[in-house]
């Protein structure tokens, strides 16, 4: 059995932890959200975002997404990261767009989480 911190109650467990340029959180496969010092502790940035992260954790959590180094799963199907001009991008069901973009599904959903 799977040891897993995040989403116990509906409450994340959230790190707090400098990410790389303009990241400002990320789902993590455990079930946990890091959340980089950039965002004020408490603030409504924050709450949108542990909602926005929730959305992704809710989706690894059913299996609907999965992600590793060089790849993300959404919906049983898989699709690669890669660098390009120093960017990170993923070759993704809506063409290629920089991580976290919103022409991403998953993140179109994440997004709409927001606003709940």
């Amino acid at each position: 059995m799977a040891f897993k911190l995040g989403n116990r109650r509906g409450k994340p467990v959230v790190f707090r932890k400098q990410l790389e340029g303009d990241t400002l959180a990320e789902a993590n496969m455990d079930g946990s959200i890091t959340i980089d010092p950039r965002v004020k502790q408490g603030s409504a940035k924050e709450k949108r975002i542990i909602k926005h992260e929730m959305k992704h954790v809710h989706d690894i959590e059913t299996g609907r997404a999965a992600f590793g180094d060089g790849w993300v799963m959404w919906e049983d199907k898989v699709y690669f990261r890669k660098r390009i001009d120093g960017i990170p991008v993923i070759d993704g069901p809506s063409g290629r767009w920089p991580e976290g973009h919103e022409a991403h599904p998953w993140e179109q959903e994440a997004i709409n989480a927001e606003k709940k």
